[in-house]
């Protein structure tokens, strides 16, 4: 009698397993017995991190009832990965990564909705523990098909990893530069619809480190991004942030005599009259000679740019703009200034400064004292390179060729002159410095 309410008893309990797997979409196989027992006996190991003992019976379960547990997959490969980071030997090691590889390709099967998920597992985990040449392009293929799959959904990681393979292929000469041309096109296209309907920040983010590295490439010829983005302009003209980084890469490949970078920088301004905006419409009207509407935009500029870089940079270009188009020496003396204590370690506006002095060195009653200014220039020269090794030869150079333009040492004898007087350059330029000559 025993027996039979044991027996019962067993069949319930199974009949229970049954119902609950209807309801939960578990499926315990043809024998729910042997695989209720695998299973816990599985999971008690795993718990106690046996993985040794735990893979036996998972195995059991993965082969016969592989859909009783949503842990199963994520929980085999925790255990291969343990396995594979302890193993030494190379060969087995590799046949350790194959299966794990399996794992996940089972595991897309048995739940399509993880798809997405396991092949950007794959991906990373080739690329980060068994990255070789042999791999690329099945990594790529990996993070392609994920990319096709997810669209929008895609994470930022999938992306830049992609990127960054095929970017790397390209240095290594494995690419060429027009298959870099043809993959960034595609990835921008997908990248940048995934940012428009998600407006997701990291993925924006990778975009933009994806266009940096693209534009700095040998690839991003101006050709190439005529090509590119002429054709696809009518699709981004409503874009401001779309704007901003193609006028940017078009002013770094000096691609700004072209229709698309007027068309883009007018648009950009439209759409965000940012200083940014306003600066390649600055750019725009100096390349059609209208100096006085690219002062009106560089102006705006460099009123409203905060960050310090980039108004040290417009004022160094509007100082030469008023030193080469208008002669105007106090207003680029007075740019050069602002642009050097934005950017103190940069010698530029101290180069610019040396060539306004040098430009309107008119301070003097005679000629004699009307060289002095170019002891002052030779100061600002000096200083370009203390501050920017950088232009060293530049300056030396120019150093040079100013240095036989000081005073005459015979006649600075009458004057009661000697090197190193303390000597005050007046009028508009107003510098102090000190005496030097030439034989």
């Amino acid at each position: 009698m025993k027996r039979v309410v044991k027996l019962i008893g067993l069949a319930a309990g199974c009949f229970a397993a049954l119902t609950v797997s209807a309801q939960t979409g578990r499926n315990f196989g043809n024998d729910p017995t042997s695989c209720m027992r695998d299973l816990s006996l599985y999971e008690q190991d795993f718990k106690h991190s046996n993985y040794d003992a735990a893979i036996v019976n998972w195995r059991k379960v993965w082969s016969n009832c592989p859909l009783s547990s949503v842990n199963l997959v994520p929980r085999g490969v925790a255990m291969y990965q343990s396995f594979i980071a302890k193993e030494l030997n190379q060969t087995k090691k590799k046949a350790l990564i194959d299966t794990l590889m399996q794992v996940y390709e089972k595991g897309m099967t048995l739940r399509p909705e993880k798809k997405g998920e396991y092949l950007g597992a794959m991906a990373e985990y080739l690329f980060t523990n068994a990255d070789s040449p042999e791999n690329r392009d099945k990594i790529l293929k990996l993070l392609e098909e994920r990319i096709n799959l997810e669209k929008e959904k895609t994470p930022a990681i999938t992306y830049a990893t992609y990127w960054r393979i095929v970017l790397e292929k390209n240095i290594a000469g494995q690419l060429s530069d027009e298959g870099l041309l043809e993959n960034y096109t595609k990835i921008s296209d997908y990248i940048g619809d995934a940012v428009t309907k998600t407006s997701n920040e990291e993925l924006a983010k990778a975009r933009d480190n994806i266009d940096e590295s693209f534009a700095t490439s040998n690839a991003a010829s101006c050709e190439n991004l005529l090509k590119i983005y002429g054709a696809k302009y009518e699709d981004i003209k409503d874009d401001a942030e779309m704007l901003r980084k193609l006028t940017r890469m078009l002013n770094r490949k000096e691609c700004t005599d072209t229709e698309l970078f007027a068309k883009a920088s007018e648009q950009q301004y439209a759409l965000n009259p940012s200083p940014a905006a306003a600066y390649n419409m600055a750019k725009l009207f100096f390349k059609k000679e209208n100096f006085d509407k690219a002062v009106e935009y560089f102006e705006y500029a460099i009123k409203s740019e905060t960050e310090p870089f980039e108004k040290a940079n417009y004022n160094y270009q509007l100082g030469h703009i008023m030193l080469a188009k208008y002669n105007k020496y106090n207003d680029a003396k007075r740019y050069s200034l602002e642009a050097s204590k934005l950017r103190p370690d940069w010698g530029q506006p101290y180069i610019l400064l040396a060539q306004t002095y040098a430009a309107g060195s008119k301070c003097g009653d005679d000629d004699f004292e009307k060289g002095y200014v170019f002891w002052v220039v030779v100061d600002k020269l000096l200083k370009a390179k203390a501050v920017d090794p950088d232009c060293a030869n530049q300056v030396n150079q120019m150093i040079s060729q100013y240095s036989l333009l000081f005073p005459k040492k015979e006649e600075a004898f009458f004057r009661n002159i000697t090197d190193g007087t303390p000597v005050n350059v007046g009028c508009w330029i107003n510098e102090n410095t000190k005496a030097r000559f030439t034989n």
